[in-house]
């Protein structure tokens, strides 16, 4: 079977499918639309003969039956119990023979179905007023319910039958025609998928949807292009972090094992060797970082900024005290809605960022704008991040020019602050100025 055929087929199968389940819910609406009609009506009347049961001893007035359709009137039928479930007053054909109880349902002002006598009927139990373990059985016969719902069902498979064979018709000739252009575009989407990211469909495009089906795949191939060089660089970058600590370990262990050494020398080697291992480690536990915040959020609750920046800067005290640089900040009330481990880590992240870049004696200031988003600023006095580096310096392992020759970490504090702030529907970006971070989280507001 060759291609356009079987997309045919399938296509058709899928439409009758689809017609058939609206056709069908038609239907069952249609039928539950005529039978809550009757149902409304059962219920008025059943509680009319109920209010005047006793003034008539307990037997039925000469009132029709309800009038749900365009019919009239239907007869109606019933039987009045008494406590002990004796029948005080029936209607025929309930006079001569009583319907089962295991066929009905004695819920209150609940209709149901029943059988009697090769007859369908849907009744419904009311209680009299003044005797409350008195109940009146009302019902009508299903004939003119049933007789609609098989029109409707026959009017519907012919619609059905005739829809389909037009479709089939037109979906054969549309397959034929755009099969041209689906072949081209899966060729392309192969050649994607086999590792060629500059596969691009560009071209024309008679179809509208296919043509838009084009534009995303192009966009697609030029993001999986993106995202390769991103991974590439990603690796290279984390294979020389992680080059230099070895290399040093390794020639540091290489001199250890050349000749004899005195105990002061071996704790020099060790000292060294525990730096490189603690900067390995450092990386690692970095690498981790980056990878756990690519996940997603779990444990999201309320958090109190004021509380977790009042942590985070307790925490880096000892590295503003050292560069002698001032951290304010004022009180705030603003809670969020994130993971209190994430926002500390992501103030952290920032905090100890602006901290190193300040000079001796700056001031880095903590500020929380509240709204539908909170932003929380950090602002320092360095020179600031200048235009051309606002989005580089988000990647893994980057640093700024005036910065790769100083030793001040791997380079993936930012990169984490921003996936974690963007993992709870926020972001991490760099002000107007250059020299401010804004994390925006979003805001917690508990219901009412």
């Amino acid at each position: 079977m060759t291609v356009h055929r079987r997309m045919t087929w399938g296509l058709s199968l899928l439409t009758l499918l689809t017609l058939g389940a609206a056709f069908a819910t038609i239907s069952v609406v249609l039928d539950r639309y005529q039978e809550r009609e009757l149902d409304e009506a059962l219920l008025q009347v059943a509680r009319v003969e109920a209010q005047e049961a006793a003034a008539n001893h307990f037997s039925f007035t000469s009132r029709p039956g309800p009038a749900a359709n365009d019919v009239g009137p239907l007869d109606k039928y019933g039987i009045i119990f008494d406590e002990r479930g004796t029948v005080l007053s029936a209607t025929p054909p309930f006079d001569t023979g009583r319907p089962r109880l295991a066929d009905m349902s004695l819920a209150i002002n609940i209709p149901f179905d029943f059988s009697f006598a090769g007859r369908r009927y849907r009744g419904i139990v009311v209680p009299i007023p003044g005797y409350p373990h008195h109940r009146l059985l009302l019902a009508a016969s299903r004939d003119d319910l049933d007789g609609d719902s098989r029109f409707v069902r026959r009017a519907m498979a012919i619609a059905l039958l005739v829809s389909v064979a037009w479709l089939l018709g037109a979906i054969g000739w549309l397959v034929r025609r755009n099969m041209r252009e689906h072949q081209r575009i899966a060729e392309i989407l192969h050649r994607i998928a086999t590792g060629d990211v500059k596969a691009r469909v560009s071209g024309d495009v008679s179809d509208q949807e296919l043509r838009r089906v084009g534009s995303d795949i192009d966009e697609i191939a030029q993001r999986l292009a993106l995202l390769v060089g991103h991974q590439q660089r990603f690796i290279a970058h984390a294979a020389h972090e992680l080059r230099s600590p070895l290399t040093a370990l390794h020639g540091e262990i290489q001199q250890a094992l050349r000749k004899e050494r005195s105990g002061d020398e071996y704790r020099k080697s060790l000292g060294f060797l525990l730096k490189a291992s603690g900067r390995l480690k450092h990386l690692a536990d970095e690498l981790l970082e980056l990878a756990r915040a690519e996940q997603p959020a779990k444990a999201i609750d309320a958090v109190s900024l004021d509380l977790a920046l009042a942590d985070v800067v307790e925490s880096l005290l000892p590295l503003a005290n050292d560069k002698n640089v001032t951290i304010r900040r004022d009180p705030t009330d603003v809670a969020v809605f994130a993971v209190s481990s994430d926002v500390e880590r992501i103030v952290r992240n920032l905090l100890d960022n602006a901290i190193r870049h300040s000079p001796a004696g700056g001031v880095v200031r903590l500020d929380v704008e509240g709204g539908e988003t909170v932003h929380v600023y950090v602002r320092d006095q360095a020179d600031g991040v200048s235009s051309e580096e606002r989005e580089n310096i988000f990647e893994p392992f980057y640093r700024s020019p005036a910065t790769r020759t100083e030793a001040r970490g791997a380079g993936l504090g930012l990169a984490i602050a921003r996936e974690l702030a963007q993992k709870h529907g926020g972001d991490v970006v760099v002000g107007d100025k250059g020299n401010c971070f804004v994390a925006s989280f979003p805001r917690y507001r508990p219901a009412e």
